[in-house]
């Protein structure tokens, strides 16, 4: 299959219905929630599914996750985003004061659930981490550590995207954000290790630091630890804290941590904030279009919030902080100051020529227009090249320290229009590229003219009018 063409439904169940029995029978399986008129998150659930049977059964290789099988749930997924049929409803954005509703609510569970629990939402939280991958944690994985007089929690996380774990890690240190209890993760962490070193003093490093459990019949919790918890156990958990708490939307799904903890990474962390770049690093998310989905749509779910629209602005002005320790005199100084420091004045003139004020002008009305996404992102996707050197690794493999997540070969055509004069150069460029093997090839080829970009692409230029690239 193509992966630059989006074929058509009856296409793919033209190419795929023809194989054996067994492949026909996942095949069908997939297809009936979409004939349901379910969306391609449902064929997701059905495919993870076909997974977790497949390696109960122990069939190795799993017939799920063959190619033919991503290929056929890729091309779904794509007939979906083209008929516009791939809005699957999104997860609430938790917000800090959420959290901490959250967290407060788990205080009439069992002493060690509700410890697990804890260090589960506010290491997901902070670290914007899938809640899959915090269950497949084991305890070679996490660790506390100090740094001089401070401490973090390090977390050896396995990437984990749909159905499959994947292979790669990253290491992350959690520090700990002081302004909220919720997310002091290091105390949290510590108090979970006391309940697990109190109900199991010698286990293994390979067991999980989230087992599952079941509660007996006098409330006891029988645990498990060579078996992680279950998301559907999480799932229902949580719904159940959620129902209990008044203040807490009904909306809130295992995600929500994730899509919460990036906006409060990047817009109301007080004591270590992200930017775009950082955060995309951070979340490993190869292009701004998520980045920009999980933030605007937590702003804008923010402004329409029902609970804030009778409430008077957070925002604190001069008068407020220190409202009992001024008069009514310097009340209105302040007052006549700020007037006259934000609208110009006219003089005018009264019967005494002696006195005289400043009378205010009518300010401009506002324009309404609604401004459009560009005023704010810049679209300047192709980094600046100082060298045939630069030119040449960004072209073939990227540069993730300048903004550059993958090769510029492998641009679409949505990235290159969006910088096509600097695009267009390097396409020139990659015309010289593709005629060696290493760049040292190249380098002896163009002996003298590597030096820096402009040299390079003016004899690039130069030869390919002349006919001798």
């Amino acid at each position: 299959m193509n992966a630059t063409t989006v074929p058509s439904k009856a296409t793919i169940q033209g190419s795929f219905q023809a194989a054996s029995t067994t492949r026909t029978k996942f095949w069908l399986w997939i297809l009936h929630p979409q004939g349901q008129g379910k969306t391609a998150r449902t064929v997701d659930s059905a495919k993870t599914a076909l997974v977790a049977y497949f390696r109960d059964l122990k069939v190795d290789p799993n017939p799920a996750r063959d190619v033919e099988s991503k290929q056929y749930v890729v091309g779904l997924q794509k007939y979906n985003k083209k008929n516009n049929i791939d809005d699957e409803k999104k997860a609430h954005p938790l917000s800090v004061h959420e959290l901490s509703c959250l967290v407060n609510s788990l205080s009439t569970s069992h002493l060690f659930v509700g410890a697990m629990y804890r260090f589960l939402l506010s290491a997901s939280y902070l670290g914007c981490f899938r809640i899959s991958e915090m269950l497949n944690l084991t305890w070679d994985d996490v660790a506390i550590k100090n740094d001089g007089d401070s401490q973090y929690v390090s977390i050896r996380l396995r990437w984990h995207k749909k159905a499959s774990v994947q292979s790669d890690c990253q290491i992350y240190h959690l520090v700990v954000e002081k302004s909220f209890p919720c997310l002091r993760v290091c105390g949290l962490f510590g108090d979970y290790v006391n309940f697990v070193k109190r109900a199991s003093p010698n286990l293994a490093t390979k067991s999980f630091v989230f087992p599952a459990y079941t509660i007996e019949a006098n409330g006891t919790p029988k645990l498990n630890w060579y078996k992680h918890l279950d998301q559907n156990q999480v799932r229902l958990y949580i719904n159940d804290a959620v129902q209990k708490c008044s203040e807490l939307p009904t909306g809130i799904t295992l995600h929500s941590m994730r899509r919460g903890g990036s906006f409060y990474r990047v817009f109301e962390s007080p004591e270590r904030r992200f930017n775009f770049r950082e955060l995309m690093a951070w979340c490993r998310w190869e292009d701004a279009k998520t980045c920009c989905e999980y933030l605007i749509t937590r702003s804008i779910t923010s402004e329409v919030d029902p609970r804030n629209l009778l409430r008077v602005s957070a925002a604190t002005t001069p008068l407020t902080a220190g409202m009992d320790a001024i008069t009514v005199q310097d009340l209105s100084n302040t007052i006549v100051k700020m007037l006259r420091e934000a609208i110009p004045s006219v003089p005018v003139v009264g019967v005494q020529d002696s006195v005289s004020r400043a009378v205010p002008v009518a300010a401009a009305a506002k324009s309404q227009r609604q401004t459009t996404l560009d005023v704010f992102v810049s679209h300047v996707i192709v980094p600046t090249a100082r060298s045939a050197q630069d030119a040449w690794n960004q072209w073939f493999t990227g540069d993730p320290h300048v903004g550059l997540f993958q090769p510029l070969r492998s641009f679409n055509r949505q990235m290159i229009r969006a910088d096509r004069r600097k695009y267009s150069e390097r396409l020139t460029l990659s015309l010289a590229f593709s005629k060696y093997v290493s760049f040292e090839m190249f380098e002896a080829a163009y002996a003298g003219h590597t030096s820096s970009y402009s040299n390079t692409l003016i004899e690039v230029r130069k030869r390919k009018r002349e006919g001798r690239l």
